[in-house]
């Protein structure tokens, strides 16, 4: 007995003495049907059903981990994996954790954050859009992604990772923060080679908030420069929340390509557990390839505070390519219209 109480005072001890310093295991799946009308993939044609996972938000496990070490101060880190829930393959192109891996510092001066990372656009912009404020997910980033047109001037609101990033944000003065992100291209001889930059201004005031952000790559895989400017805001006023974003997308290299992507959206709150939304996006290009818009209507209900249900309807039009109404997981259409829609159901850990 005396050992086992010696055994339970050192534990206390260890517990004592290490308190301050915490990792968190958390988790999101995602998984769902989904039928799209109207595909084109290779020599067949027709509707699509469909199992597929990670639509909504991507499946995802990770660890978060703080240390404290006093005066306000700690050192964070975040190790973040993505994977398919539908067949267990790893995400991100196989990467052990793909979507996320950084640690830094944060205090009353500001965050400092080092490592594999989503620039502005991507972790904060997505407060504006359809696709993140409903469970609307790849079912209208398709769009913003410029999936039809292979990716080319995606918008990066759906989420896109930097490699070998150094990011700050700076604390909220007077309703206000900025940031700014590096992402070294790490090309002996050119610091500007392959590398990547990022800004951001933030303001909130009560129920209103908006975002100005900046992103700019070198030597994309389409030849040349890509510039992006984002702008967004949102306003909630009762059980309602209101939010819209504009951005533009231009490559420097080849014809100049280029994409102005606006979208408006609303979600209203029918019970504490029932949320309806939607929104409409609309997207202009140059060099002739006229223009697209999409329209999306969602409605989400929560069995807890970890798990909802939802069901989502879209229709897509696009005067230059065949309509893709879903990113990543969907197909072209024959035509210049396509629908899809979607039930599913998301669980958070």
């Amino acid at each position: 007995m005396k050992n086992v109480l010696l055994a339970l005072c050192s534990m206390l001890w260890v517990a004592s003495s290490y308190g301050q310093s915490s990792v968190t295991l958390y988790g999101l799946m995602d998984a769902g049907i989904t039928y799209t009308n109207n595909v084109e993939s290779g020599k067949t044609h027709g509707a699509d059903l469909q199992f597929t996972s990670g639509s909504a938000q991507g499946d995802r496990w990770g660890l978060r981990g703080a240390e404290d070490l006093g005066d306000q101060e700690k050192i964070i880190f975040v190790l973040e994996n993505g994977f398919q829930l539908s067949n267990g393959a790893l995400g991100q192109g196989g990467l052990e954790f793909g979507r996320q891996a950084y640690v830094g510092g944060a205090g009353p001066w500001g965050t400092l954050t080092l490592g594999r990372q989503f620039d502005f656009i991507g972790d904060q912009m997505f407060a504006y859009a359809i696709g993140a404020n409903t469970p609307a997910g790849l079912l209208a980033w398709s769009l913003p992604a410029y999936a039809a047109g292979g990716y080319s001037l995606d918008n990066r609101v759906w989420g896109d990772q930097v490699n070998n990033a150094v990011k700050y944000m700076s604390p909220v003065v007077a309703g206000f923060s900025a940031g700014a992100m590096f992402g070294f291209g790490n090309t002996p001889g050119s610091i500007a080679a392959s590398s990547s930059q990022a800004y951001i201004v933030n303001y909130r005031q009560g129920s209103f908030s908006a975002s100005l952000a900046y992103f700019g790559q070198h030597d994309v895989k389409t030849g040349g420069n890509s510039r992006e400017f984002a702008g967004g805001a949102s306003y909630e006023i009762g059980a309602a929340k209101m939010f819209a974003m504009l951005t533009d997308v231009r490559l420097t290299g080849g014809d100049q390509a280029r994409a102005t992507t606006a979208e408006a959206g609303m979600t209203y709150r029918l019970t504490p557990a029932l949320m309806l939304g939607g929104g409409a996006q609309f997207q202009k290009r140059n060099n002739g390839l006229g223009s697209a818009n999409q329209l999306t209507l969602v409605s989400d209900y929560s069995l807890s505070k970890s798990t909802d249900v939802y069901v989502i309807a879209a229709l897509a039009h696009d005067h230059a390519f065949g309509a893709q109404v879903q990113a990543a997981l969907g197909s072209p259409s024959g035509s210049d219209v396509q629908t899809g829609a979607r039930i599913g159901i998301r669980h958070r850990f």
